[in-house]
Order: structure tokens, then sequence, then C-alpha cells
């Protein structure tokens, strides 16, 4: 048993002392915003595309099409939406907070520490993880939207679907793992050169990812409208993912299924909530304190769960 805690101390760690590392660089003036804001761009237009790109590129074909396994992780998700939509009714979150709290306890930043988290524990991202990233980035958007759509304060501006699947059809993620699935398909040759150039800017994405996460980091906002924050937080790292893996291990999957499944319910809150609630005249500060929120206890929350996997054997 200690060398499975040891185990997920190991996994865990590495990816929040990063991050910590990054909020530590921000507050003594090591780095800026401005440093943070281009990383952000290198990592979102640049590295990550590249990587996804060559991920899929390399997979088995034959894992592509786990029809079962991604219907799923989207019927898990909606269905995680419609609880966080009950418990808020449940527990009283204001009418204004509603839209925000729903979207914050169930979107999960499976992007940039959710693929830390599964290469330290498989050793590779594997073929499942580009795909289910693929099929959330959609998914996620279009529930937003719902979410925000039933939740907005009255008097408040317009949802735009039109520019939302503009948006959609334009995300690097989409375009490289579009272009990934055609190189599958297609096999066309690639020079080394090229290879060994695109693997060496695609080792920029995590560090430089998990380094942005840490620098935007405030403490200040950690605690914010405690209650609606708390609520989220216990959805998103507790609730979620244990019944996400509990009904996953009932419908028979195992191993590195279950691991994607505990990953991307169980992950911090992404940073694309915030942007997506203020775009919504949803809540940002209520926003705000559940990403720092969720980011924070999480380490906690991933050590323990990844512990309990390979306790059980399924790591």
């Amino acid at each position: 048993m200690f060398q499975n805690l040891v185990f997920s101390l190991g996994v865990a760690l590495p990816i929040f002392l990063v991050i910590l590392t990054g909020y530590i660089l921000r507050r003594v003036d090591f780095i800026d915003q401005e440093f943070v804001k281009k990383a952000n761009r290198l990592v979102f237009y640049i590295a990550l595309p590249l990587k996804l790109f060559n991920d899929v590129r390399n997979m088995d074909i034959e894992k592509i099409v786990d029809l079962r396994f991604f219907t799923f992780v989207a019927a898990a998700i909606v269905c995680s939406v419609g609880v966080a939509w009950l418990i808020s009714y449940l527990v009283g979150i204001h009418p204004d907070q509603r839209g925000t709290f729903i979207q914050g306890s169930f979107r999960g930043n499976f992007l940039y520490v959710g693929f830390s988290l599964i290469e330290n524990i498989l050793g590779s991202l594997g073929a499942k993880p580009p795909m289910v990233l693929a099929l959330t980035i959609p998914l996620y958007n279009i529930l937003s939207l719902v979410i925000f759509a039933f939740n907005k304060p009255e008097g408040t501006g317009k949802i735009s679907i039109g520019s939302s699947m503009k948006d959609l059809a334009s995300n690097p993620m989409i375009i490289g793992i579009s272009f990934g699935i055609l190189a599958v398909w297609l096999n066309p040759p690639i020079p080394d050169f090229t290879l060994k150039t695109i693997d060496y800017v695609q080792s920029m994405a995590t560090p430089l990812a998990l380094l942005s996460i840490g620098a935007s980091f405030d403490l200040q906002k950690v605690g914010r409208k405690i209650r609606a924050t708390a609520w989220a937080v216990a959805c998103k790292l507790v609730i979620f993912p244990t019944l996400a893996v509990a009904a996953g291990f009932m419908m028979g999957f195992d191993g590195a299924d279950l691991l994607n499944i505990y990953v991307l319910f169980g992950v911090p809150t992404s940073t694309v909530s915030f942007i997506f609630a203020m775009t919504m005249d949803g809540d940002g500060e209520l926003a705000s304190s559940i990403i720092m929120t969720t980011t924070l206890f999480s380490v906690f929350s991933t050590t323990l769960f990844i512990f309990g996997l390979k306790t059980l054997g399924i790591l």
C-alpha cells in the first residue's frame, strides 16, 4: 500500500509542482502577464495542436472507433450537467450564479492537466484521450450555451450560435486532431527532419501550459462566494469523478479506459469556463473562484483517487 501511495504522489506532485513554480515565478516578477499571454498563445495555437496531430497520427485506427466508450463519455457528461443543475436548486444557488456554477462543476481542464496526468501514469498519451478531447470540445461548448441560455440574467446579451460554431471549426485542437486522423487514413510519407521538428515543438506544450496555469493563479480569488464555490469543488473533484468511475466500472470498462474516465471528470475546472462565463454574462468572480479552488484542492483529490485506483488493481 505504501508503494501505491508513493506511485500516486509521483504522478500528481510533479504536475502541481510545475504549476507552483509558475506561481512563484510570477509572484517574484521573473515572468509577467505578457509572458503568460504569449506562452498561452504558443501552447494553444502551435505546440498542443502539433502534439495532438502527432499523437493521433501514431495511434491504432481500430481504437478510434470505440463507439461504446465514447457514447458512455458523452452520456456521462450530459448526466453530470443534469446533476449539477439539480444540485444548484437543492442547495439554493442564486439564479444569477446558477449558469456559472453548473459550468464550473462539469467543465474540466482535460487538455492541460488531464493530458499531463495520463502521460505520467501510462508513459504516453495513448489513442483515446485526443479523441475524447475532440468529442468534449464541441460538447462542452454546446452544453455551456444551453446552460447559459436558461440561466441568463434578464436583459443580457444574446447567444450567437453561428459565432460559436465558427470558433469551433477554427479551433486549433480540432484542426490538429483532424489532420492527425487524415494522416492515419492516408499514411503520407513524412520526412524524419519534419517529425523531429514536431517533437521538439510539441515538447514545450506541457511545461509551458502548466507554468502558465500557475502564473495565472490568484490566491485572492480563492474562496470567494464560498458556498457556491464549495459545492462546485465537491461536484468537480469528488462527486462527478466518483459517479463516473463507478458507472464505467459497472459498464465493464477497466484499466486505461477507467483512468481516462477519472481524469476527464476529476481534473480541475477549465480556465475557459471563466471566458465563457464572462461572454455569456455569467458571474466572473464565481468562475475565477471555482477555477482557482479546484486547482488548489485537486492535488489532494487526484493523489487520493490515483491511490485508490492503484490499490484496487485498476492501474
